[in-house]
Order: structure tokens, then C-alpha cells, then sequence
């Protein structure tokens, strides 16, 4: 559903989250690059994904969406989560158009299959990541790292969390599956990789 087919409430109500959700993010990291926008026509779907690169203060690049929190699943339950994707500076070995596409696909699995944003949740391998990585899995789980302001970010009287999506490797998808989300925290605490780092081992 492009910007124009929306209702005019409907339109209202996407600039007002993004004027919220957008200040955040840029509050804390700056200006964006670019941004794509996802939208379905049969449903009330529209995703922005905004990407943050790195900077000389960090070295991390953030992808980070606006409007997945009101898009609605099949059941016509919304997503009500917003989601922001991290990487080092080098993107893993891709450009910002790969990632986006990685981003969009798992956006649309996400919206179409999962019955809940409840977390942590797990995606095994999947053939949608890029070949450059070895984290072919992915972890949505709740935001670490970032300050505390961003966990919950609030619209009005609505609070929209905003939350973590992880590419991970199988293995890592195993651990957790097996033996549950903190025995993953006590695997990244002993690594020498970076757990934003796709291509760790």
C-alpha cells in the first residue's frame, strides 16, 4: 500500500509515529542515509526501514524501521514492535541495498508467519541472508546495547518497544533452541568476535 492509498487517518497517524520514532532514532544517532519503504496493498502494511551508518563516534550502522509496529498479521493482529538491525561499519562484507533486501525479506517472513512478537524468538538458517555471512540465523530479542531510552519508546499514551534483530550463526541458532537465551548471553560474554559481526565464525 504506497503513502497515497493510505486513508487520510491512516496517513495521520504514520506521520505522527514517524515524527515520534524518527526523533528518537535520530536523537541518538544522527542523521540517516537512506531509507526504503515495504507496503502491501491488500492489508494495512507500511514498513519504512532507515539506515544509520557508522561515524567517527561509533562504529556501528544501524537499519531501523518505522511503522512495523502497526502492521497487521494475517490473524489482523499487529506486529506492535518497531526493529533495529546492527552491524559493523563494513556491513559484513555487503552494501546497504543487500542488507535492506535481507531486511525486507525477513520483515514480510516475519509479518506473514510469525503468530506474535513474543521474545526471544528464533529463526534457523535461512537461504534470505547473505552469502558473505555465517550468521544465516537470526535472534529477535530485546535491544542491548543501545541506552535505555530506546527499549520503550513512547507514541502518545501508546508504548512501542523497539527491539533487537540478530544474525547468528546455526550453531548459535542450536544453543539457544537446546538450551535457552542465557546460555547464548554466556557464549557472546566469552567470544572474541563481536556479536554484531556476521561473518564471525
Amino acid at each position: 500500500m504506497s503513502y497515497e492509498q493510505l486513508s487520510n487517518e491512516e496517513r495521520f497517524s504514520l506521520d505522527i509515529r514517524r515524527t515520534f520514532l524518527l526523533g528518537t532514532y535520530m536523537n541518538e544517532w544522527g542523521m540517516p542515509e537512506s531509507r526504503i519503504v515495504l507496503s502491501k496493498t491488500e492489508r494495512n502494511v507500511h514498513v519504512e526501514i532507515y539506515y544509520f551508518p557508522a561515524t567517527s563516534q561509533s562504529e556501528i550502522s544501524r537499519f531501523v524501521t518505522v511503522g512495523l509496529s502497526q502492521a497487521a498479521r494475517p490473524s489482523g493482529e499487529q506486529v506492535a514492535a518497531e526493529w533495529m538491525l546492527a552491524l559493523p561499519s563494513d556491513l559484513g562484507g555487503v552494501g546497504v541495498e543487500r542488507v535492506n533486501i535481507y531486511l525486507a525479506d525477513i520483515i514480510t517472513h516475519h509479518i506473514e508467519n510469525a503468530p506474535d512478537s513474543d521474545i526471544p524468538r528464533v529463526m534457523k538458517s535461512s537461504t534470505l541472508a547473505p552469502t558473505e555471512w555465517n550468521a544465516t540465523a537470526l535472534l529477535i530479542d530485546e535491544l542491548r546495547g543501545e541506552k535505555e531510552a530506546l527499549e520503550l519508546i513512547h507514541i502518545g499514551q501508546e508504548t512501542v518497544p523497539l527491539l533487537w534483530v540478530i544474525p547468528i550463526t546455526p550453531d548459535e541458532a542450536d544453543l539457544i533452541l537446546e538450551q535457552g537465551i542465557e546460555e547464548f548471553d554466556t557464549h557472546v560474554d566469552s567470544s572474541d568476535y563481536s556479536i554484531i559481526d556476521p561473518q564471525r565464525p
